[in-house]
């Protein structure tokens, strides 16, 4: 087994929701089983080892808790995640008693970094390609529970040939090396002309803009143009890692300075191929970090000036903030020197509400995207939709957009995404009144079947709020469902 997990057991009785987290844990490299109810995954559980199960808290048999339980018993040393929408610190303490996590459907962002860091052991690793020795990012320390995180594997650097050939057999948003920037508006054509116009410098680049605007696409944009692109391009989070966790794990355990890492190739640059660097959330860098960075500036500096000094380095700097930095420096919470390196070239990502007529070729975009990643036959999005998203101001901007229409891909049965597949807020922000004529209405038992969707749906499938909503009980709601289904079927 490596250190990833790789047979995750999946219990929950929303199919929608289990599917979905089953499809992104595919993508992922895992390998899920799923369950729609706890007696079905203790069946699977006695025939099967697992790394981890993912269990919901409200269940029709057994729930979550004694899930949980009774799988343990049967496997002892199985890792154990509780999810669920009706979370309270009675809960919470309950699961830290059975050594299990916890996560808020609500707060499924913070479930998948904790999954795409979790190991068989319990740490956080390094997210590897197939193939790639421990050396690259771990050094020869003593085990340590936070790793830095490289998300896909053409992040990792890469040979010439090896580059050439991801270019030209991949497919898919995740593989491919060449980024593509959506967008035709004056804003979007400012921003592809100053990429196209500092990506062959050999000079660091600060990239400015609110959360979601695409910061991390305009740096690779950045590095595809660069002359040593058939490096590697790594994301560096200054949030997630204090200043003793980078030097340990991103300079290496005998190296405690940047530059002198990357020039020894140390830590994990010990591959011997360099890198384009992208500090993300600069404005979070300790002081001491901070400090370290203006000194790789500077050396980089000498080695434009005599490359016999620094043989062997070559290493780009970029940096993304979403904070005003300017203002940073004047409270004395970031060194002006540095910031000063950092906008020699300063590229600003406009937010999504200032340039709307981009947001229908975005959706569009997306919706390619993950109708081909999930196989779904579903093939337009209704002018309805588009008009509710183009009126949306999108305080996440692009990453929202692009989580509404993934969401809204997963939830479609039929060829068409339509108003109803869009998450609560678009249904109560837009709400319009139809013109309707007799024939437009039906019997009182379909208008019933309409309204208990429209409301499951409003609560993301959580049957429990759904019941409370409507004013019924769960197992009333669980024996209409069946009911439907059958009838549907029939």
């Amino acid at each position: 087994m490596t250190d990833q997990i790789k047979k995750v057991l999946l219990v929950d009785d929303e199919e929608k929701l289990l599917e979905s987290i089953a499809q992104r844990l595919r993508l992922l490299g895992f390998d899920p089983t799923t369950a729609t109810n706890g007696l079905a995954a203790l069946d699977l559980a006695r025939e099967n080892p697992f790394d981890l199960a993912i269990v919901d808290l409200q269940m029709p048999d057994l729930n979550g808790l004694i899930t949980i339980t009774k799988l343990k018993e049967i496997q002892p040393g199985l890792k154990t995640i509780l999810l669920t929408g009706h979370g309270n610190d009675k809960v919470k303490q309950t699961t830290e008693s059975l050594s299990t996590f916890y996560f808020e459907k609500d707060e499924m962002a913070e479930f998948w970094r904790f999954i795409k860091r979790l190991n068989s052991g319990g740490h956080e690793v390094v997210i590897r390609p197939v193939g790639m020795s421990k050396s690259a990012g771990e050094g020869a320390g003593p085990t340590t529970s936070r790793q830095i995180e490289i998300p896909s594997h053409h992040d990792y650097p890469v040979g010439v040939h090896e580059a050439n050939a991801n270019a030209s057999g991949s497919s898919g948003p995740e593989s491919s090396l060449q980024p593509i920037i959506v967008g035709e508006t004056s804003p979007m054509r400012r921003v592809r002309k100053t990429i196209e116009r500092i990506a062959p410098l050999d000079c660091p680049v600060l990239l400015s803009g609110e959360p979601g605007t695409g910061k991390e696409l305009a740096a690779r944009a950045i590095h595809t143009g660069y002359a040593h692109s058939h490096f590697g391009f790594l994301p560096i989070d200054c949030t997630a890692f204090d200043n003793e966790k980078i030097v340990a794990q991103l300079l290496g355990y005998s190296v405690g300075n940047l530059y002198e890492a990357i020039v020894t190739r140390s830590g994990i640059f010990s591959r011997g191929v360099l890198w384009t660097l992208l500090f993300d959330h600069v404005e979070q860098m300790s002081m001491v970090f901070q400090q370290q960075l203006l000194q790789l500036l500077e050396k980089s500096d000498i080695r434009k000036e005599d490359q016999s000094q620094t043989a062997g380095m070559s290493v780009r700097v970029l940096a993304a903030t979403e904070a005003d930095l300017e203002s940073q420096t004047r409270k004395g919470a970031f060194k002006q020197e540095l910031y000063d390196r950092l906008k020699v070239f300063k590229l600003i990502l406009p937010p999504l509400r200032e340039r709307k007529d981009d947001i229908a070729p975005l959706s569009r975009y997306f919706f390619d995207q993950y109708r081909t990643r999930f196989n779904k036959n579903v093939y337009t999005i209704s002018p309805d939709v588009e008009e509710i998203l183009i009126n949306y101001d999108f305080p996440g901007n692009v990453r929202e957009l692009e989580h509404i229409i993934e969401r809204a891909v997963i939830l479609v049965e039929g060829d068409t995404i339509e108003r109803k597949h869009l998450p609560a807020r678009f249904l109560e922000a837009f709400k319009s009144t139809p013109v309707v004529s007799p024939a437009d209405y039906v019997s009182l038992s379909e208008l019933e079947t309409r309204y208990i969707f429209e409301v499951l749906e409003a609560t993301h499938g959580n049957k429990s709020r759904a019941a409370e909503i409507l004013g019924i009980s769960r197992a009333a709601l669980w024996r209409k469902l069946k009911q439907y289904k059958a009838e549907s079927s029939s």
